[in-house]
């Protein structure tokens, strides 16, 4: 799959890039794509244009990247939030399987690679689906519409889709609220659409005026456009909206809905990601997979889990605590050794000095100590306690400071350092 994505990426780039200006010189002599897709999952079809790095070729070949224009189509091509469907066409010995599908206007361009054969403008061939892929998404983009229908009962009326992601595994869900949904609220809301799935309602579909629709009280999506018709997507006392998407027939073809986060993404607006479907069950899998394995390290049962975790980070934080206090009793009891090293600058007794690994603190405290027992004078120590971080302390008696010396701006000059107390400065 990550293969796929790759290739249909680098395809993308192409077409972005070159494709446009070949659709319009071409719209004309195209026929617009009859989309089956609500209806078939499979057709016959004829291939109308063959691109190869976005120029119009005759023929493409086995290995060859291409992008296709069909003249009917079961493809959905990626609109609305929804991706668009993967699958193959097949002909007299030439197979290709398709990545994506996008539309240009009424043009559908097929994404895809010649995997054996070759394949020609003209050729008549069978367009297929991947009927799996379709399914989850159908699943994920129904329950996008029962997530913002629970939303609006649940949390505020008033939200409204400020833009979407359907995909194969999961669904992703934007919209205005200017506060965090609360984790009960989530949870609400979540059993909530698992209670729609659970009741089986069936869908509508109908096409009709948009003005008939809005009517009814059918949602429009943020930000999309809708001619004089629209098709409304309806499971009636649940969820109505215009959708040019795929859903399921019935909600209870979703199986089970799971939200995985709630963030957001924007001023005034909330996002949130969920799995529908198959997708759940891969989601509990894998956490089950890890609640696993952490009771058998840890010896628990899985609903102890997190007591021994707050008990370990506990026990962590007053090791640390402990630990910090020994290296201070360490560094202390090192510091009388600096003595030796310290020099008479007139009536001044001066001490520059490094010592190893230990922290601010604890060389704030050590510098401290060495000057009251220096008397009058200054003390600059360093130290790196961490890879790439330098401390730096200076302690400056009073006749220091009455010679117009402080340590704190003694130590401030070092570039992107940052005194604090009586002279410690990390850099």
């Amino acid at each position: 799959m990550e293969q796929q994505r790759q290739r249909s990426q680098a395809a993308h780039e192409t077409i972005d890039l070159t494709v446009q200006g070949t659709l319009d010189t071409l719209a004309a002599k195209l026929q617009e794509t009859d989309f089956l897709g609500y209806s078939q999952v499979s057709s016959g079809a004829t291939v109308q244009l063959l691109l190869v790095e976005g120029k119009p070729v005759d023929t493409a070949t086995a290995g060859t990247e291409v992008q296709i224009a069909l003249d009917q189509t079961p493809f959905y091509a990626e609109s609305g939030g929804q991706i668009g469907d993967r699958g193959y066409l097949s002909g007299d010995q030439v197979l290709v399987q398709i990545e994506d599908v996008k539309k240009d206007g009424a043009i559908f361009i097929h994404f895809g690679r010649v995997e054996r054969g070759s394949l020609h403008v003209g050729d008549r061939v069978s367009a297929q689906i991947d009927l799996a892929c379709r399914r989850r998404a159908q699943a994920n983009h129904t329950a996008t519409h029962l997530l913002q229908s629970a939303l609006r009962l649940i949390v505020d009326e008033s939200i409204a889709q400020a833009g979407s992601m359907v995909a194969f595994d999961r669904l992703r869900f934007d919209f205005n609220l200017p506060r965090a949904v609360t984790p009960e609220e989530l949870q609400q809301v979540e059993d909530q659409v698992n209670r729609w799935i659970a009741e089986a309602h069936a869908a509508h579909v109908a096409v009709m005026p948009i003005a008939d629709a809005k009517a009814k009280g059918a949602i429009a999506m943020f930000g999309e456009k809708y001619g004089d018709e629209v098709r409304v997507i309806d499971f009636p006392g649940v969820s109505m909206e215009l959708c040019g998407g795929t859903h399921v027939g019935n909600t209870a073809e979703i199986g089970l809905f799971k939200i995985i986060a709630e963030t957001g993404v924007a001023a005034g607006i909330r996002r949130i990601e969920a799995v529908a479907g198959a997708s759940v069950l891969e989601y509990l899998t894998v956490r089950d997979r890890v609640v696993r394995d952490l009771s058998d390290r840890f010896k628990a049962k899985p609903e102890e889990l997190p007591d021994r975790v707050t008990a370990l980070q506990t026990e962590l934080r007053q090791t640390q605590k402990h630990l910090e206090t020994l290296k201070a009793e360490l560094a202390v009891a090192k510091s009388d050794q600096l003595l030796e090293k310290v020099e008479p600058v007139g009536s001044l007794q001066i001490l520059v000095a490094e010592m190893a690994e230990v922290d601010a603190d604890s060389l704030k405290t050590v510098a401290e100590r060495l000057l009251q027992k220096v008397g009058q004078g200054a003390i600059v120590l360093g130290s790196v306690p961490e890879p790439e971080k330098v401390s730096l302390v200076a302690a400056f008696s009073p006749e220091v400071n009455k010679a117009g010396l402080q340590a704190g701006k003694f130590i401030g000059r070092s570039p992107n350092s940052v005194a604090a107390g009586a002279g410690d400065a990390q850099i």
